[in-house]
């Protein structure tokens, strides 16, 4: 009987060290994304194309509560677009904050998977050198829900590196601006 014991002792608090080595230190966080984003603006919002897709960038801090759960608030800035539109230069800028929860999945020693589920607050502005082209069939802001899923290695307990694609869909209304994709590799920063 107390080798069952001991035995179970043992193996207990094997897998709990297992489970220790896996999980991230709870604490604030930072995060710095660059990548892809493809806003899905085109010829329907302005007379010409102002699709600003391009390079984006996103900086994020955030605390991280377990091994499963972190909230995580963020900001990420769009390229600005200009055109000509009859006889006018537009111009079409864009950006986002953002607030979510991020639940973590470890995969293996140093591999997590993640999903985000959250809000953006959109800011859209146009600006026009011609009072008689006006650029304001976009709202200027604009609520929308926020989706991210990817994939985390932390290459020392306080240093990962990700890579995600975040997916904000603004709802509602023939005016609202377009969906955003973005795709971005980043770094961040534990300090717990």
């Amino acid at each position: 009987m107390f080798k069952k014991v001991i035995t179970a002792a043992v193996l207990g608090v094997s897998a709990l060290s297992v489970m220790t080595a896996n999980a991230a230190a709870p604490g604030p966080y930072v995060t710095g994304q660059l990548g892809y984003a493809d806003t899905h603006m085109g010829p329907k919002t302005i007379e010409k194309s102002l699709s600003n897709n391009g390079i984006a960038g996103r900086l994020a801090v955030g605390y991280q509560l377990n091994q499963n759960l972190a909230i995580e608030a963020g900001y990420l800035q769009l390229r600005s677009k200009k055109a000509n539109a009859a006889d006018a230069d537009v111009k079409l800028s864009q950006h986002a904050i953002d607030l979510a929860a991020k639940g973590i999945l470890p995969i293996a020693n140093n591999l997590n998977a993640y999903g985000k589920l959250g809000v953006a607050y959109l800011t859209t502005t146009t600006k026009s050198n011609n009072d008689a082209v006006t650029a304001s069939t976009v709202n200027k802001y604009k609520w929308a829900p926020e989706a991210a899923i990817g994939v985390s290695y932390d290459i020392t307990p306080n240093m990962s590196v990700d890579t995600s694609w975040t997916h904000i869909q603004p709802i509602g209304g023939k005016n609202r601006p377009g969906n955003i994709d973005f795709v971005a590799v980043g770094v961040g920063y534990n300090f717990g």
